[in-house]
């Protein structure tokens, strides 16, 4: 089995496909993503702000908006079409609508409507305007109905009182920031990384093991059919497992995010996920072997897979059928476990089920690929 992994090192390096595919791809793909999300926090969502009021408290409103770190105001547009005409095109993220007679009506006591429109088809980027537009306008009308509430005879004490009767904190846990290294990173470099490995592992299989090659050459070569198989797979295991490695250096090293939990376990974790991708390669390749119907079963099991992982959709609002599919994906485990070692310091006793069902998965897809390899040993034998 040595000379098989000696053999497959020597092949990678004189295929530039497969050399493309394995190392230069992954490695794009590390420093594209890692380059995407190096600012962590998005900030300076263009706004447009339609002030019809055109007053102190109107412009110390668009003042504050800003400065919010989240948003930027682009323009003052003059009516709400125009604010609406430049969302659709684009220019703008959303826009705030200050009504004429804001400081009158506030003056007034009265409660006068301060809109906030945002485009939530992009559901980041408009949840965050709506977010810093409604932090800089409680802000600003705070310190307002503050300062006239003074002006009226009210102490400090009993005038914060009268705005804010019940105190209210929210804590963000994990993720405070909402930092998206924390939130996408940690997960789009394993989701990438199980495309390009399984097909990988499928190509290099087909090299050997296709239409017009002959794999009792390989098998003659490594003393059998299983260890011919095992000698083609873990040099990609550990090419993989480097990478990985290089994007958790620069995860948790270069981006700072946060390592709290049990290394063993995430290493653990991270070999089980990387044999259980190329085994969903191996045993698309087996059991077709065909490589154009191994690559469509592999872009089905791993393409849409991000959306099953349940980072942006909950995976206990899904249906019953998508959260089985889920499980069935070694992604959608390995992230679990990242997440839960890496930023929540979940306890070993809840984070060792990710690594149970990463077990499962590989001795399920093994002993797939082991009865193919068992039939296809009885064909090579009975060419002999």
């Amino acid at each position: 089995m040595l000379a098989v992994i000696l053999r497959e090192f020597r092949l990678i390096l004189h295929r530039p496909a497969l050399l493309g595919l394995v190392i230069v791809l992954p490695v794009v793909m590390l420093i594209t993503l890692t380059g995407i999300f190096r600012a962590g926090i998005p900030t300076g969502m263009a706004v447009v702000v339609v002030d019809l009021d055109r007053s102190d408290l109107s412009r110390s409103i668009t003042r504050m908006l800003d400065a919010a770190p989240e948003i930027t105001v682009h323009e003052q547009a003059l009516s709400l079409s125009d604010a609406r005409a430049q969302i659709v095109a684009g220019d703008a993220r959303g826009a705030v609508y200050l009504p004429q007679g804001l400081e009158r009506d506030i003056i007034r006591g009265a409660r006068p409507e301060i809109v906030i429109f945002y485009d939530n088809q992009h559901m980041s980027a408009g949840s965050m305007v709506a977010r810093g537009a409604r932090g800089a306008i409680d802000t600003a009308l705070a310190g307002l109905r503050l300062s006239i509430r003074q002006t009226q005879g009210e102490a400090p004490v009993q005038a914060m009182v009268s705005i804010q009767p019940i105190p209210l904190q929210a804590h963000a846990l994990f993720n405070p920031t909402f930092d998206y290294v924390h939130f996408l990173l940690a997960a789009l470099v394993p989701t990438v990384l199980q495309i390009i490995a399984a097909a990988a592992t499928a190509y290099a299989i087909s090299l050997d093991f296709g239409p017009g090659r002959h794999p009792q050459v390989l098998a003659r070569m490594a003393g059998g059919v299983l260890p011919a198989m095992l000698g083609k797979i873990l040099p990609y295991t550990l090419i993989f497992l480097l990478i990985l490695g290089m994007s958790d250096i620069a995860l948790y090293g270069w981006q700072g995010v946060p390592l709290r939990g049990s290394l063993m376990l995430m290493a653990t974790g991270a070999v089980l996920f990387v044999l259980g991708v190329q085994l969903i390669g191996a045993a698309a390749f087996v059991l077709t072997r065909d490589m154009g119907r191994a690559a469509s079963i592999i872009a089905v099991i791993t393409a849409p897979a991000f959306g099953f992982m349940g980072l942006g959709f909950p995976r206990e609002a899904m249906s019953q059928l998508a959260q089985a599919w889920g499980a069935l994906i070694p992604g959608t485990w390995y992230v679990q476990l990242r997440i839960d070692q890496s930023l929540r310091e979940t306890p070993l006793d809840i984070s060792v089920w990710a690594v149970v069902w990463l077990g499962c998965i590989v001795l399920a897809l093994g002993a797939l690929v082991l009865l193919r390899l068992v039939r296809l040993r009885r064909e090579i034998e009975a060419k002999a």
